[in-house]
């Protein structure tokens, strides 16, 4: 459609305008127009390396107001003495405030229903299409291949996808990057958007947030017998001093008496990072679980089952694992993504403007 093909080239010069200026919101705000305009592999890739490029040169400042400074020091304080179970809420009750609460009081917050169960089942079936197109690009056919479902960008370091795979049979295990996948992480920004996070996040940490490259991630999980993953803390890898929330999305029914794997957490308030490699611990990353059990004295344990569109909120603080039962017997998948506040976002996380 020429009508069609002149409005994005209008678009296209003003968001090169715009970025030469260095005002990367409206840069962008002008490529998502033209790719929902007018969709194509290469809008979505530009789309993902000026994000990650927006995130590397722009900064930003805490908004200063007392109310805030008073709502961190309490959050960053936390309590000891919280709830028995993770709170709860509907996506109309999901507030900065709520957030806030639950986390100081209890490490997390579950959303329930954020996505409808068909959004979730259409989210697991792009999932699992990214797997099929990292593990074998011959498969896609041309449309598929040209809707950019994988493909590495050049402003992406790191190690690439991991696949687990036995001779002769299907992946059966995935961790991709979104960012790898142009469609996917264009498709899941818009999202994001429309669910309202970037204002959310951003009256949550007072001010702008940020989303990591290297901790924004699509799963594809196989259950394992004998054993339970390590218990962990994130800000063990990230660092103590920032500010974040993982917005952990389900899109199987998982946990509890479900079967795929779910995920214990300590619901406990109090925001310091445990020593790691003690304690009968199984790795130098890990709680020893003779130190979570006396932690579980004081906080319990809470393994939740989550629907296809359920979340978990959580921080870098929170103790979790993912749960393994010998009554598991399906396949997981979710969506992982880590949003950080945007002056205290870990360079070596590679910041995504959103």
């Amino acid at each position: 459609m020429p009508e069609v093909e002149a409005a994005n080239e209008t678009l296209l010069t003003q968001a090169l305008a715009f970025r030469e200026e260095g005002d990367w919101s409206q840069a962008l705000a002008c490529l998502t127009l033209a790719n929902a305009r007018n969709p194509s592999a290469s809008l979505q890739q530009q789309l993902v390396d000026w994000r990650i490029e927006a995130g590397r040169n722009s900064s930003s400042a805490p908004i200063a107001t007392a109310s805030i400074a008073a709502e961190r020091a309490r959050h960053i304080r936390g309590s000891g003495d919280g709830p028995s179970t993770i709170p709860e809420v509907s996506p109309a009750e999901l507030t900065a405030p709520r957030l806030h609460e639950a986390i100081r009081s209890s490490g997390a917050l579950i959303v329930r229903g954020l996505l409808d169960s068909a959004v979730a089942e259409e989210l697991r079936q792009k999932v699992e299409r990214v797997v099929g197109a990292r593990e074998d690009p011959e498969r896609c056919p041309p449309m598929e291949a040209e809707a950019a479902w994988y493909t590495r960008s050049s402003e992406v370091r790191g190690a690439p996808a991991q696949l687990f795979r036995r001779p002769g049979q299907a992946v059966e295990s995935s961790s991709i990057w979104v960012a790898d996948s142009p469609r996917m992480a264009c498709e899941l920004l818009a999202l994001y958007e429309r669910l309202g996070l970037p204002s959310l996040l951003e009256n949550y940490f007072g001010e702008p947030a940020r989303l990591s490259v290297k901790k924004w991630v699509l799963r594809k999980m196989a259950p394992k017998k004998n054993g339970n993953a390590g218990w962990h803390q994130d800000g063990r890898f990230l660092g103590e001093h920032i500010r974040s929330v993982n917005l952990w999305l389900a899109l199987s029914d998982c946990g509890g008496g479900a079967p795929a794997p779910g995920m214990d957490l300590l619901v406990d308030g109090r925001r310091e990072i445990h020593p790691t490699g003690t304690d009968g611990a199984w790795f130098d990353w890990t709680v020893g679980p003779e130190r979570v059990a006396r932690l579980a004295t004081e906080a319990p344990i809470s393994q939740p089952r989550f629907a296809p569109g359920d979340a978990l909120l959580f921080d870098h603080f929170s103790l979790h694992r993912t749960a393994l039962e010998d009554h598991h017997n399906a396949l997981r998948y979710a969506i992982e993504a880590w949003f950080f506040a945007a002056s205290t976002a870990p360079a070596r996380q590679q910041p995504l403007y959103i």
